[in-house]
């Protein structure tokens, strides 16, 4: 971000102008003066004054509409990137045992389960991740009143329950896709219907749409900050990358522009990676984009018949457990009368099956398996350990034509891409029906994961979550930086909004990139015609809106 970003005028808005070129801590200084604007479009000076200075107010503007919606993605992100760390903070006591011989077996976990909780049932489990791990159940109710319970899996005993979804990692995860917003919601028109998939409408979250939009203005942001400090001229001999010691000695205004603008050429880097990889999540860019990628680089279809009952990614409520890749795959339907091999050579016979002709007493369909049947399935295939099982969701309400789910093993989430997978289980007969990983889907889609998982700061170790971290550090320095220069520069008893150039004058550069990022991202583009149409026609048309927002 160049020094001038996100602050107002100077001591007087002639003042403000004339101090441009210091402005500007790489490259050729402009020098724009108030008779600039006077000059004819002829003038190279003149035309570059305006282009500055224009390029200067949108990302003034761009960093007043971002930086809020940011700096909250940020420090949601950091609690988000600590999870692990953070729920053992506040519950250990039912996250953690002491290791004590052999594990019990999983079903009478799960009756213990039960009977600490009649009014709930069971939808799925999470394998303890290590030794001294608790195990953890989801249980729902026909409210939807969702509970994790925790149970020491070395005694059998249940340790205790939460919300699902509660207390500081929960909000922060709300906080980050929502806004803790998703019971507003507005139909808007899908882009993606053009291509003969999906619906041409849907209903998406006001929060989820107020964070895409302001997170496209950080994009904006970033943009302008790199043109701004884009050097102008070579051999002016001042660093690039480095503040200037002469500037810090200095202090003041001078101080803050280098302390904004160095680190604003990674920041900016940063936040294009950041917004780029988090916006697939969305409920609107994201779906577009996952029926796009999907159809120009296809994944192979199921072999196995699909359940209409539930996608995977019903599977997770709160997001964080579920693979964007895999979250519109259909859940495979179970056979009750199968047999035979399935996916990866697993017969009804292999290890966890159970015989399909055996029949449940009173129910009259073949007997589910038990879940630790399931466990010895998920031994075979070799899921990591705290691996996920999601019970079978089925329909019986016809009885000519019932319908049954399978269960749906998943790798813990975040992860390496190599340690994610789903595996879906026949429910009667035992068979693997398919499998699922990130390197199975189409080119584009492996490559969101990839971009994602990075994201999550799991895809590269520790040095990645170091990395996010440090850029989630970097923007609340740049926001700090930024509101700092602005309470320093603005007129005193006034906002210090920085004056409009009498003729705009955009770089063609940014011309293009603004008419390419509103294609794609549409609701960005809307949001930005929106308000050309307001400083248009509603506040050059005012006197009082024309003076507070730097317009003669």
């Amino acid at each position: 971000m160049d020094d001038a970003t996100l602050s107002g005028t100077g001591r007087s808005e002639l003042v403000a102008e004339r101090q441009a070129p210091t402005f500007v801590s790489v490259g050729e200084p402009i020098g724009p003066d108030r008779a600039l604007d006077n000059q004819s479009s002829g003038s190279g000076s003149a035309e570059a004054s305006r282009r500055w200075r224009t390029v200067w107010r949108v990302h003034f503007y761009a960093g007043v509409l971002a930086l809020p919606v940011l700096v909250l993605l940020s420090l949601t992100g950091l609690v988000i990137l600590y999870t692990e760390s953070i729920d053992n903070g506040f519950g250990g006591n039912l996250r953690r045992v002491v290791p004590a011989g052999e594990l019990v077996n999983l079903d009478a976990q799960r009756e213990a389960v039960e009977t600490a909780f009649p009014d709930l049932r069971v939808t799925g489990v999470i394998t303890p991740r290590g030794d001294g791990r608790a195990t953890q159940f989801s249980m729902t109710s026909d409210d939807e009143n969702f509970r994790d319970v925790f149970v020491n899996p070395y005694s059998g005993e249940v340790l205790g329950s939460v919300v699902q979804g509660s207390g500081i990692v929960g909000l922060a995860n709300r906080l980050h896709g929502t806004l803790n917003n998703e019971s507003i919601t507005v139909p808007l028109p899908m882009p993606s219907a053009i291509l003969g998939e999906g619906p041409a409408f849907a209903s998406v979250p006001v929060g989820e749409i107020a964070i895409e939009i302001f997170s496209c203005w950080g994009l904006v942001l970033a943009i302008t900050g790199i043109y701004l400090w884009w050097p102008r001229k070579a051999g002016t001999g001042k660093p690039l990358f480095v503040p200037r010691l002469a500037r810090l000695r200095k202090g003041g205004r001078a101080r803050w522009r280098d302390l904004h603008a160095v680190p604003g050429i990674a920041f900016a880097g940063i936040l294009i990676f950041f917004v780029s990889t988090g916006l697939p999540w969305s409920a609107y860019w994201g779906d577009n984009w996952d029926t796009v990628s999907s159809e120009i680089t296809p994944a192979p279809a199921f072999e196995e018949p699909a359940s209409t009952l539930a996608r995977t990614g019903d599977l997770d409520r709160f997001g964080n457990r579920i693979d964007w890749a895999v979250r519109d795959v259909p859940v495979p339907a179970s056979n009750p009368v199968g047999g035979g091999l399935g996916h990866g050579g697993h017969s009804g016979g292999g290890p966890g099956a159970s015989d399909s002709g055996a029949v449940s007493a009173g129910t009259g369909r073949p007997r589910t398996l038990s879940l630790q049947q399931v466990t010895e399935i998920a031994r075979v295939e070799g899921m990591q350990r705290g691996y996920s099982v999601a019970l079978p969701i089925d329909s019986t309400e016809d009885a000519t034509s019932p319908l049954y789910g399978s269960f749906v093993l998943a790798d813990p989430w975040p992860a390496r891409l190599d340690q994610s997978a789903y595996v879906y289980v026949d429910q009667f007969s035992g068979r693997t029906l398919a499998r699922k990983t990130p390197f199975d889907e189409g080119t584009l889609g492996l490559a969101t994961s990839f971009g994602i998982q990075t994201h999550m700061g799991t895809q590269f170790g520790l040095v990645n979550r170091i990395a996010m971290t440090g850029g989630c550090l970097l923007l609340l320095w740049m926001a700090f930086t930024a509101v700092v220069m602005w309470w320093k520069r603005r007129p005193r008893g006034k906002v210090g909004l920085p004056r409009r150039p009498a003729n705009v004058a955009l770089p063609r550069a940014l011309k293009v990139s603004a008419a390419a990022m509103g294609i794609v991202y549409p609701l960005w583009g809307a949001s930005a015609l929106a308000m050309v149409g307001i400083d248009r026609f509603v506040i050059r048309r005012m006197g009082r809106l024309r003076r507070a927002f730097g317009m003669r």
